[in-house]
């Protein structure tokens, strides 16, 4: 994998925050948040050639080319804030690739002079929650105690974290850059949940001291939050409705 260019920003100590997709969508969605309000430069990316699907296309039987140029991990800077965003559309799913894809974020990482690499993730929990609570790791304790004083609560026993967005702050560690991962949860792994997103959202953005506009993620939470409540009065109300009748005869 090699790093591509499109233009070479002026960076000092910048911030990185990665997100590729995973459960609940939550690392990949707070990157693409971060990205839609802050509108920052696309200034380099990681081709990849052969990760199209290994299909040709035709249309009245001549052949319909692909754009195998076109990248799905791209980096982003924005100057104002000094943080690099990271959005990656793919993970490879194969241990090989996806090592390898996250040495070559945190060496492009080390090549820009970041400071810190942060991930937003989701922690599976089996019950729904109201309000998801956000829990955080790190590569240090003196980074534990910069969460803590942020009131994130550390994450307590062994964990694990699979998949690109938690060997980030593995291979941070092993490149000596510093590294935090927030454990928004969620009860949705296989679906967007945009609790999950919006409450770890709001964390990150405390920690990089960002004054994020979250108007937009604050209305979709309203949407769900409604929806679900209207899904959950129905089923009572179906439950109650087979209990009547099982009275019946």
């Amino acid at each position: 994998m090699e790093l591509r260019f499109y233009s070479k920003p002026e960076m000092v100590k910048p911030r990185m925050l990665v997100g590729l997709p995973g459960m609940g969508m939550v690392a990949k969605n707070t990157v693409n948040y971060f990205i839609n309000i802050l509108k920052p430069e696309l200034f380099a990316d990681i081709p990849v050639l052969h990760l199209s699907p290994s299909l040709t296309f035709f249309d009245k039987g001549l052949v319909v080319p692909i754009d195998r140029d076109t990248s799905p991990f791209k980096f982003y800077y924005s100057k104002e804030q000094n943080i690099i965003l990271f959005s990656g559309d793919i993970q490879f799913g194969y241990i090989a690739k996806d090592n390898e894809l996250a040495e070559k974020i945190v060496e492009s990482a080390k090549l820009f002079g970041v400071d810190i690499i942060y991930t937003v993730l989701a922690n599976f929990v089996k019950n729904y929650v109201e309000e998801p609570a956000v829990n955080g790791v790190a590569t240090s304790p003196e980074l534990l105690k910069f969460i803590g004083s942020k009131e994130i609560p550390i994450a307590q026993g062994r964990m694990q974290i699979s998949g690109v967005n938690g060997l980030v702050i593995e291979y941070a560690m092993r490149h000596g850059i510093n590294g935090i991962s927030l454990l928004s949860e969620t009860a949705f792994p296989e679906a967007l949940d945009i609790k999950a997103c919006y409450a770890g959202i709001k964390k990150v953005s405390e920690l990089l001291e960002i004054n994020i506009d979250t108007s937009e993620i604050e209305n979709e939470v309203k949407k769900f939050d409604e929806g679900f409540k209207r899904y959950m009065k129905e089923l009572q109300e179906k439950r109650r409705k087979e209990q009547d009748l099982g009275y019946i005869g």
